[in-house]
Formats: structure tokens, C-alpha cells, sequence
């Protein structure tokens, strides 16, 4: 199983998950036990379970389409594991004549997700842009507040390299972007910078062994913005179906696996920063969606927030009680 093919997987579970209702559960990567050998569970890419029943849903992602023989591996896995289970089969590039005709017979599901052409894309008319925002610090300073009889304890380096590898360092920023988000920075002109100043305790903090009664954090901030536009539409159907008719849109953005996936007036959003690339010193912190139309969240799903933390090379002051 590769990245692509996981991802590819999940882009189904979270379509099957706007789909169905509260009482569903939708989950990926699923094991379910085998009748004649309860002790090795059979592992299911997507499964579907309400109501007592349940779906099953294999995915695959090749460049050809799919044939005979996957439907055929489909319908003696249902037999062998669930005969009284619905199968959904779901191709990135479609199925063959027969593939379509076994499964219609069989009662095997078929699915296909495929990309809209120009003309559907401007006719669906539904595409939204991804804006997102970010601060950009500078003039940063942290202040450390001691015991006056902690002062020659301490060695100036031992304190930086301990103050640096503090877990807790991250809340500094995270409190100075709550202090930045009251001056509404997105009302802001274009390079206007805002400054911050706060103080606070960081619990258990103690540097060369010798406990620090107070942390001062002051600096400067402008908002940042990066816009995204979807880079590929796809229709999730059954193959007889025209893409201009999906039940199910999904737009793909250029920024790792983000992604938008619209049925009805409804969306649901993944967000992927695994690889997004901020300039120094940046910490991500707001997201704008826009369409023409009016969009009901299904769903919000944040991947690989630890990209949210900052490292930076911050002068510090020490200073005695």
C-alpha cells in the first residue's frame, strides 16, 4: 500500500462520510472478523456500518480501468466475509464493458471519480478559493524573570539551550497571536504591522535548576496571505453517469492532500499543511473559504498541525526579582 493509494482511500472515506448521516459510521482502513477465522480480521479499505448494517467499499487507484477479474475478486470476498454486506467498487480510472456488466449482475456497486472537463467545471459553478493567513514576526524579545539569588547560577548559554528545547515555548506565540487577533489584523493594509506585548507563567519552567517566576514576550506582527485555487474537479458517479450530474464534487488544491468535497449545498474541508512552506518566523492562523454560493460545513479536518509550531532565534533578557 503506497501514500498515493492511502490517500486516495481517505478521499472516499470522507465522501462516504458527507454522504451518510450522524448515525453512520465511516471508517478507513478497517478490520472486520473473518467467519472461518475469527482470530485474523480481514482488512477492508473503507467500511460503512448503521442500522446493523453494513458496506463494504475497496478502492483502487491504477492508470487503467478496472476489469473482470477485481469484480470477480470482490464478489468472493463479500461471499467470503460478509455475504449479507452491500460492495461498493471504486475506480480512479473507471471499469471495462464486462467489469460493469459482472458487477451489475452480482449486485456489485460501482463507482468511478473522474476530472470535469472546462465546460462542466464553469457549468457546475461551484469552485471556491482557499485563502490562507498568517503572521509574520519580527523584533521578538523574551524576558526571564528570577530570584535575585538564582542570578549567579546561572550560565547565559545553558539557559538559551534549555529555554529553546521547552515544550511550552510554542504557548508564547499561540498567546501572542490571541493578543494580535483583537487589533483585527485582516482589516489591515497591505505591510501594517501590529505589536504585541504579554507576560505569563510557564508551569514546571525552571532553567539550570532554578525555577523562572515569570516570562515577558514582546514584539511585532503583519498579516500574511497565500491563495489557492482548486488545480483538478472531480465527479464521484456511477460510470453510466455524466460528470455534469455527480452526486458528489471534489476539488483537489495544490498544497499536499487539501481538498474540498461538495454534495448538494454541503461541503466538507480537509486542510493538508504537511507541506506547506511558511518563511521564517510565520505561524499560520486563519482560513477563508470562497465561492458564489452559499456552503453549509458538513465537516473541518486539520492534517499535520504540528507545521503550526514555531522555532525561532529569539534574543532573551534575564532579570532578577
Amino acid at each position: 500500500m503506497t501514500r498515493d493509494s492511502d490517500a486516495f482511500e481517505q478521499q472516499i472515506q470522507r465522501i462516504h462520510e458527507l454522504l451518510e448521516d450522524f448515525c453512520a459510521e465511516v471508517t478507513w482502513n478497517d478490520h472486520i472478523p473473518d467467519p472461518d477465522n475469527p482470530s485474523q480480521p480481514r482488512q477492508i479499505d473503507v467500511t460503512v456500518k448503521r442500522d446493523g448494517k453494513l458496506a463494504l467499499i475497496e478502492c483502487r487507484q491504477h492508470a487503467s480501468r478496472q476489469d473482470v477479474q477485481w469484480i470477480e475478486e470482490l464478489i468472493g470476498r463479500r461471499a467470503s466475509i460478509a455475504p449479507d454486506a452491500t460492495m461498493i467498487a471504486v475506480s480512479s480510472s473507471g471499469f471495462t464493458r464486462g467489469a460493469l456488466k459482472k458487477a451489475d449482475r452480482f449486485g456489485i456497486i460501482t463507482h468511478d471519480i473522474r476530472c470535469l472537463t472546462d465546460l462542466e467545471i464553469k457549468s457546475w459553478g461551484r469552485q471556491m478559493a482557499v485563502t490562507m493567513y498568517f503572521y509574520e514576526y519580527s523584533d521578538l524579545q523574551i524576558s526571564l524573570l528570577f530570584k535575585e539569588e538564582s542570578i549567579p547560577k546561572l550560565d547565559s548559554n545553558k539557559v538559551r539551550s534549555e529555554f529553546e528545547s521547552y515544550p511550552g515555548v510554542q504557548s508564547l506565540f499561540n498567546l501572542a497571536a490571541k493578543q494580535l487577533d483583537t487589533q483585527n489584523p485582516l482589516d489591515a493594509v497591505r505591510d501594517q504591522f501590529f505589536r504585541f506585548g504579554l507576560r505569563c507563567d510557564l508551569p514546571d519552567l525552571r532553567l539550570c535548576g532554578e525555577p523562572v517566576l515569570e516570562v515577558g514576550f514582546r514584539g511585532k506582527a503583519c498579516i500574511r496571505s497565500m491563495e489557492f485555487a482548486s488545480s483538478i474537479v472531480q465527479g464521484y458517479q456511477k460510470p453510466i453517469e455524466s460528470a455534469g450530474h455527480s452526486k458528489v464534487t471534489v476539488e483537489s488544491f495544490p498544497l499536499a492532500g487539501t481538498s474540498i468535497v461538495h454534495e448538494a449545498g454541503r461541503i466538507s474541508v480537509f486542510l493538508d499543511l504537511s507541506q506547506l512552506n511558511l518563511p521564517p518566523v510565520c505561524q499560520f492562523r486563519f482560513v477563508r473559504f470562497v465561492g458564489e454560493l452559499e456552503m453549509e460545513y458538513e465537516s473541518f479536518e486539520l492534517a499535520s498541525p504540528e507545521r503550526l509550531w514555531i522555532r525561532a532565534d529569539v534574543p532573551i533578557e534575564v532579570k532578577s526579582q
